[in-house]
């Protein structure tokens, strides 16, 4: 690796604005981000996503490294976990603590990049404006790797700018570090690589410094993830991003004729600024996107004419300080790309999949409050933090906008469950079994719901198994849109002995009281 002296550069360029923000707001910031990351941390049950972590880590239990080995998203953050449970426990406070410590560092970081990527000025506003933010505050209340990922992504792309200033050995072997935390805390690391690309590249001081030292960057970065590639290969089927490919006969589809969506980068650019709970909650855009987007018009509405201005704002900044080319490539190419998989039905486009996209999203606005004028940024203030307010406390006091409640509804289940009774988990079984620990727990898989005489037939069968069974139901509209268990269930099991709520639903059948026979083919 070859090393250079620091470029000399004038004030007005962004790399020479590598002075540290002011240490007080910074730290304050810092605080109050890490009184909303633990505040209430783990008052939601863990939802089907988390399970998945737990038992990458081997929670309750051991760690085993081949399930390490062929988890490709988030081993890092796996590790993270596995540690945390095996010293402080299961609570969901202690399985969450992992993606919460990562919320609070990545505030003070984003600070410093701000202070490379736009200027000094802009790094306390980057770092209020993370602390707060409530797409990143409900990443880092989840046992799910996306925080650890936009923490490594920010890192990573401050290190590679200070490169631009100075291209030394412990540079480089920093932003290597970086890197690898980065892909092994999930896969969508790799969405950065047009951007990273184009750092490496671009023309400076350092340039040929740089050059001399990627190929041994990415040489690394390969050997590292050796371990990993016999499962990225071999867990999506990547004929289907091959241009013009056509379907195989009998192929089936991921969900339903496409995965792609008009409306999907606009709610991921809303999802980013606003969170999950600045607008229709998650389970209402599920059953009827239309209707939630109505009933809440005026708030989204709201949003959008704040966060527009500033985001219009923001990019109007950049380009005054030489960065609108390279802010648009870090926005649009990561969404680009998951478009791309959506469109081939190969991977779903969600918000969190274009995580690495966040910190850009703030550091837009951050540059926006940065060169407004001192009332200007009072009122801007005022208006994103009533937005925020109201996202914020959705989050932590509404369950309509929270995660589906399985360890209320397993409490309800413990209350009345009768001896020789079991539980049958439907729709989502692995949450249901982790709440339902102790108990006989056995699946029905909700797929038999598209033939209603299989279903009729099936599920009957198993309910006859015990003479009581507590069916509990989430996530339903995949595979049984038209809710056909739940009509099927409603028939039989008498109004008392059902309960609903947050996501969850609850049928306790009884085999003396409704015989399990007939189909139904009706609509919910």
């Amino acid at each position: 690796m070859v090393g250079t002296p620091p470029a000399q550069t004038s004030r007005s360029t962004p790399l020479a604005s590598v002075s540290v923000a002011p240490v007080g707001a910074v730290l304050a910031a810092t605080l109050v981000a890490a009184a909303l990351r633990f505040f209430r941390l783990g008052h939601q049950s863990l939802w089907i996503d988390e399970q998945f972590t737990l038992v990458a880590a081997g929670v309750p239990g051991r760690l085993a490294w081949r399930e390490l080995l062929e988890n490709v998203h988030g081993p890092l953050h796996t590790l993270a976990v596995a540690l945390a449970a095996s010293i402080g426990g299961t609570s969901e406070a202690m399985l969450r603590a992992p993606s919460a410590v990562a919320g609070v560092a990545l505030v003070p970081v984003m600070a410093w990049l701000a202070a490379r990527f736009v200027d000094r000025e802009s790094a306390p506003a980057a770092a209020w404006l993370t602390a707060a933010s409530p797409f990143l505050v409900w990443y880092s209340q989840e046992c799910r790797n996306y925080a650890f990922v936009i923490l490594g992504a920010a890192t990573a792309t401050g290190l590679l700018l200070e490169l631009h200033r100075r291209c030394s050995g412990p540079g480089v072997a920093r932003y290597l570090v970086a890197v690898v935390a980065g892909a092994l805390s999930n896969l969508s690391f790799a969405l950065l690589a047009p951007l990273h690309l184009w750092l490496w590249l671009s023309p400076g001081p350092t340039r040929r410094a740089r050059l001399a030292s990627a190929a041994v960057v990415a040489t690394l970065v390969l050997l590292v993830a050796l371990p990993w590639l016999p499962a990225i290969s071999g867990i999506w089927d990547w004929s289907r991003l091959l241009p013009g490919r056509d379907a195989v006969v009998g192929e089936p589809p991921l969900r339903g004729a496409t995965t792609a969506h008009p409306a999907a980068i606009p709610f991921a650019l809303h999802a980013m600024l606003m969170g999950y709970t600045g607008g229709p909650s998650l389970r209402e855009l599920r059953g009827d996107p239309v209707a939630a987007l109505a009933a809440h018009l005026p708030e989204v509405m709201a949003a959008a004419v704040v966060f527009g201005v500033l985001l219009v704002l923001g990019l109007r900044a950049l380009a005054r300080r030489g960065r609108l080319a390279v802010t648009l490539l870090w926005l649009v190419a990561p969404a680009l790309v998951v478009g791309y998989f959506a469109a081939h039905n190969f991977k779903v486009f969600h918000p969190r999949y274009v995580a690495v996209s966040a910190p850009c999203a703030l550091l837009v606005v951050a540059a926006a409050f940065t060169d407004l004028g001192p009332r200007a940024r009072r009122v801007a203030a005022l208006a994103v933090g009533l937005l925020w307010a109201m996202a914020l406390g959705r989050m932590a006091f509404d369950p309509a906008f929270g995660r589906e409640d399985y360890r209320g509804a397993l409490a309800r289940v413990r209350a009345g469950l009768a001896p020789g009774e079991r539980v049958l988990a439907v729709g989502a079984p692995e949450p249901v079994e982790w709440y339902g620990r102790g108990l006989e727990v056995s699946r029905w898989w909700l797929g038999f719901s598209a033939d209603p005489g299989r279903m009729a037939s099936t599920l009957g069968d198993s309910l006859r198994v015990a003479p009581g069974t507590w069916v509990v139901s989430s996530r339903a509209e995949d595979l049984d849109p038209d809710g056909r268990l739940a009509l099927w269930l409603d028939a039989r099991v008498p109004l008392g002995e059902r309960w609903s709520g947050n996501g969850v639903t609850v049928w306790h059948w009884r085999r003396d009281e409704a015989p399990p026979t007939g189909g139904v083919t009706g609509q919910r």
